[in-house]
């Protein structure tokens, strides 16, 4: 873990933590999820956080072709690794103290929610699939109809690829108006800025922009964090949240 790369936007009570390389793969897609050798790694990050591993909730994110990509979850200690092996989720949300959120990944935007007033917490995975699904603005709305006022929201959004590297050959929705900000034409392909939109997302929702922080490490350059883009397609790091 860098201590530097710590998120410092979040009231006390809120503990967010991102780990490094140097806390290993949290995760290991050439074996199953739970593998020991990345289980060991998740326990022991939590431990330096004070956090057991048995009140974390492990998120699954899953890319069948069926999937819609703007799941999101509600759960609490029933949900936890002492019960369950993970939750298939876009989103976990809870109102739960102790219920750690844990979700893995390398380039996708790893992005905390969390209102203060009323003490409710997301942890979203925002990939490319789950940003054109608009789970940013989803996730708001459900903050919304449960009472919370958008104002109030703090956001912050963990590593991740940035428009500088973000890469593609083509991009299906490169032409759609609401992208045209975030989509740049070079002669070697199409480059696009997912935290940007999504943070135009958040704003669109009621999120003050005073109250939306991202993380300036592009994980595809930075040799301290696991990037599929750079060649990691097997590592993954990790983003923890607990309401204390």
């Amino acid at each position: 873990m860098i201590v530097g790369d710590q998120p410092t936007c979040f009231p006390g009570e809120l503990l967010v933590r991102v780990s490094s390389r140097s806390d290993g793969m949290m995760l290991d897609r050439a074996n199953e999820v739970h593998h020991p050798s990345v289980v060991v790694n998740r326990k022991v990050f939590c431990d330096l956080q004070r956090i057991n591993y048995k009140s974390v909730v492990y998120q699954q994110v899953i890319y069948d072709n069926d999937q819609s990509f703007d799941r999101i979850v509600e759960v609490d200690e029933s949900d936890t690794s002492q019960y369950v092996s993970g939750i298939h989720a876009d989103a976990l949300v809870t109102s739960q103290r102790g219920v750690g959120l844990m979700l893995c990944l390398a380039d996708c935007i790893g992005t905390v929610v969390y209102d203060p007033v009323y003490k409710r917490l997301a942890l979203v995975h925002l990939g490319r699939h789950s940003t054109v699904a608009g789970l940013m603005t989803k996730v708001i709305t459900w903050f919304i109809e449960q009472g919370s006022n958008p104002q109030d929201i703090i956001i912050w959004m963990a590593p991740s690829i940035k428009s500088a590297s973000d890469r593609l050959e083509y991009f299906d929705y490169a032409d759609d108006p609401i992208w045209k900000r975030y989509v740049d034409y070079r002669p070697d392909g199409i480059y696009i800025d997912m935290a940007g939109f999504n943070r135009a997302s958040a704003e669109r929702a009621g999120v003050l922009p005073e109250n939306i922080f991202v993380s300036p490490i592009d994980t595809a350059t930075h040799p301290e964090y696991f990037s599929h883009r750079h060649g990691d397609t097997r590592e993954r790091f990790a983003v923890l949240a607990v309401i204390r």
